[in-house]
């Protein structure tokens, strides 16, 4: 009997920002929406089941069809820990799934830092995260 096993590997090809603001998800989606001219819409929550708790997490999208990408606003913090521990300081996760090339990049960081209430936007490389795993839905 040949015993056969199935390896998969996760794939982390997007962009991911980190989002420091105080604002109220809701509120931030709005911004977003009015600054990068997004249509950021409120999907279910992100559940994610942490030693017996389900921890959820506030969940936006955005599908860009004219330029082949897909947003994802995820809060990073819920009422029992992190999405990614390990970004503390980071309120808000925006992934970018597509192909966003340098330019592209910088025009949406300066979109992002003219919602005058983003205390900061970072690039975050997700291959460096212990939590990455947290990213896929």
């Amino acid at each position: 009997m040949i015993k056969l096993s199935l390896e998969i590997e996760e794939d982390y090809d997007f962009d991911l920002f980190g989002i420091c603001c105080h604002l109220k998800d809701y509120r931030l989606c709005w911004e977003l929406n009015q600054s990068c001219k997004f249509d950021l819409k409120k999907g279910e929550d992100l559940e994610l089941s942490v030693k017996e708790e389900v921890q959820t997490y506030s969940f936006y999208e955005f599908d860009d069809k004219e330029n082949l990408l897909h947003y994802f606003l995820i809060n990073n913090r819920s009422g029992y820990g992190y999405l990614i521990p390990e970004e503390k300081n980071c309120d808000y996760l925006l992934i970018v799934k597509g192909n966003l090339n340098g330019r592209e990049k910088e025009m949406l960081f300066s979109k992002i830092n003219q919602v005058k209430q983003i205390l900061a936007v970072y690039p975050l490389h997700v291959n460096r995260l212990k939590s990455k795993k947290n990213l896929i839905f």
